[in-house]
């Protein structure tokens, strides 16, 4: 080996320098790109009887400044963020849509509450009863408006499942390819760095969608998710697609598509749980969905329906102008059943809500294990109660959760039905008759004080329960000062349910009062001091036209302390569900911005290893370019030696 040879290798090594330096300056703003370094090695020594005479420099390979565990924990913190900026995305917009003030449900049911104190001031001015149902369609109109927006953010979802669904099965497809190329690159004895770093990269774009483990075999990648889930094994892409949820057609569900992309039945397709994608886009809409916009709708169509219920039932309690019974003013539709489509037998379940008035507030599952029906909550998965099934029909029914569920013959182990008891209330909220006079605002009975009396008791506004009937001759009661007694010409049944036969004196102490009742749903309360033969009346209410009691106590409703154990009533119920989302939606703000200062960690970390510095690669072109002039130095030299020697003999 001549020194002519030397600098020559010397050379070399400074171009590959030189050139590496170049690539990685020309790619600093390249997504994925790794810096490379050039790894030098003494060139072997060649033997001489003065010893091993050296041989030069030779590059070994260029090598990227590459870190597994920075990249996964890169790949793992993309993931997390991903998938919290998207729930955070989606649930912003949901809270925006209940939380306008003005022109929310809440503002409709607080007009409308306004709207029947006017007619309960006025029950026979048929601008307020007209002002009143238009209150009523202002409401209608908005719980529509709501049902229609849960729509389009479920539809929403939808639409970027399946565009996330192809995103992944490009990337997928493409590590599969790249395992493939980089295989036979690799086999002529050196790295292709530059398909290297596209395989990280679509790791890494993949990485956002959903959160995925990557193993490494004989130089392949093998990505899966969930817990194992095979996405891509060795060059084989397991493709996923976006079909039909088997519980319930309006949403997706993700599972398998069939290797030759052919048409699947539900039996036939391998669904993957929603819990299988932890992280990225995925993760996000399919969290935002279960966690909060289902839940969502199912408790705002809660509260539609004990709005319903409850104006129905006091309604139903007085009499309209007409001097009829009251009858419904809103409905809300039925329960909604899903048969699954993976369901073997044929029945068709019935559900109903036991009492309207308090309805569940959930989602619920129905499925049968064996001779066992279990109906368990759809966002937690708790079991809220079972059912057994007849030992020869199969059939079974009852009540659970504040549900009257009837299963009948044809419902085979292993089938299952979502039930959604609410859900569909606020699309099917609707005025039920817009007739003016239909408003029951008076009540059926008349508690009045004689026009004679001479002392100081009062008697309050009739009350009536449903069932309510009153004797065609009316309720009178008359008082006796010296035995401080009442006598009545109807049987009174007493606080604690003591019957006094009719014409029997019973004790009235004007001190504390006295609420009486005829035993068949109407009653009134005494109160004051009575003077002897004071007398006092309860008698059905023939005219109603200028009695607006009943439309008082439909007015009341909106503040009445009626949900929730009694701690709510229906306006205050409802701030308390904006209230919800709304600290739902601050607090995974918070949550997204920790994400994505932990992201920016991870980055920085991974990029002051496999990042391209430009400082550093500036100073690395100084010392390539230094390197480059000194072996020219040498060559130089050699060549002035041989000149020197070949003079010698000539």
């Amino acid at each position: 080996m001549s020194l002519f040879d030397i600098g020559v290798s010397g050379l070399n090594a400074a171009q590959w320098g030189l050139t590496t330096t170049g690539q990685n300056i020309s790619n600093a703003a390249t997504p994925g790109y790794t810096q490379e370094t050039p790894v030098y090695q003494e060139a072997s020594g060649q033997y001489t009887t003065s010893g091993y005479l050296g041989s030069g420099v030779q590059t070994a390979t260029v090598a990227r400044s590459y870190s597994s565990f920075l990249t996964t924990q890169l790949n793992n913190a993309q993931s997390n963020s991903s998938s919290l900026n998207t729930y955070y995305s989606m649930l912003a917009q949901l809270n925006n849509l209940v939380g306008d003030p003005t022109t929310g449900i809440g503002a409709g049911m607080t007009g409308y509450f306004t709207s029947l104190q006017s007619v309960a001031n006025s029950p026979a001015t048929t601008s307020t009863r007209q002002s009143l149902m238009s209150s009523g369609q202002t409401l209608v109109n908005q719980m529509n408006a709501a049902a229609a927006n849960y729509n389009q953010l479920r539809s929403g979802v939808n639409q970027s499942l399946t565009s996330a669904v192809t995103q992944i099965n490009s990337y997928t497809s493409q590590i599969a390819t790249l395992n493939g190329q980089i295989a036979a690159a690799s086999a002529q004895g050196q790295p292709p760095n530059q398909l290297l770093d596209a395989r990280d990269q679509a790791v890494s774009s993949l990485s956002q969608l959903t959160n995925v483990q990557v193993t490494t075999v004989n130089g392949a990648y093998n990505v899966s998710i969930g817990t194992g889930q095979p996405l891509v094994s060795g060059t084989t892409a397991y493709k996923l697609q976006a079909v039909t949820s088997t519980s319930d057609p309006s949403e997706l569900s993700i599972a398998y598509a069939s290797p030759d992309g052919s048409p699947q039945t539900p039996a036939q397709t391998q669904y993957l749980p929603d819990s299988t994608f932890g992280g990225g886009t995925v993760g996000g809409l399919l969290a935002f969905r279960s966690q909060s916009l289902d839940p969502a709708q199912a408790q705002l169509g809660s509260l539609a329906t004990s709005f319903a219920a409850q104006l129905n039932q006091q309604n139903a309690l007085g009499v309209d102008l007409n001097g009829n019974p009251g009858t419904a003013l809103f409905s809300t539709g039925s329960p909604t059943i899903y048969a699954n489509s993976r369901n073997t037998g044929t029945a068709q379940l019935s559900v109903s809500i036991a009492d309207p008035t308090q309805p569940p507030s959930s989602n619920y599952t129905l499925s049968r294990n064996g001779s066992t029906y279990t109906l368990t909550d759809s966002e937690s998965g708790a079991s809220l109660g079972t059912l057994t099934a007849d030992p020869v029909t199969g059939a079974a029914s009852g009540t659970i959760a504040g549900l009257n569920i009837a299963v009948p013959t044809g419902m085979q182990s292993g089938d299952s039905f979502t039930i959604q008891p609410t859900s569909g209330a606020l699309s099917a909220f609707s005025m039920v008759t817009t007739n003016p006079t239909a408003i029951a605002a008076a009540s059926p009975a008349v508690a009045s004080a004689g026009a004679s009396n001479a002392g100081t008791a009062n008697i309050s506004a009739a009350t009536v329960t449903a069932g309510y009937s009153i004797a065609s001759t009316g309720m009178t009661l008359t008082y006796n000062a010296t035995a401080k007694q009442l006598t009545s010409n109807q049987p009174v049944t007493l606080p604690g349910g003591t019957v006094v036969p009719a014409g029997t004196a019973f004790a009235y102490d004007p001190a504390q009062g006295l609420t009486i009742s005829n035993g068949t749903g109407v009653s009134a309360t005494i109160s004051g001091t009575p003077a002897n033969g004071d007398s006092f009346t309860i008698a059905a209410n023939k005219g109603g036209s200028s009695d607006g009691s009943n439309a008082l106590a439909l007015a009341n409703l909106g503040k009445a302390k009626s949900l929730n154990g009694g701690t709510d009533s229906l306006t205050s119920a409802y701030a308390n569900y904006v209230n919800q989302i709304g600290n739902e939606t601050n607090n995974l703000q918070s949550s997204s911005t920790s994400a994505t200062a932990v992201l920016t960690q991870a980055t920085t970390a991974q990029q002051s290893v496999s990042g391209v510095n430009l400082n550093e690669e500036a100073a690395n072109l100084i010392q390539y370019q230094q390197l480059y002039q000194a072996n020219s130095k040498v060559i130089q030299t050699a060549s002035t030696l041989f000149s020197t020697l070949l003079g010698i003999f000539n």
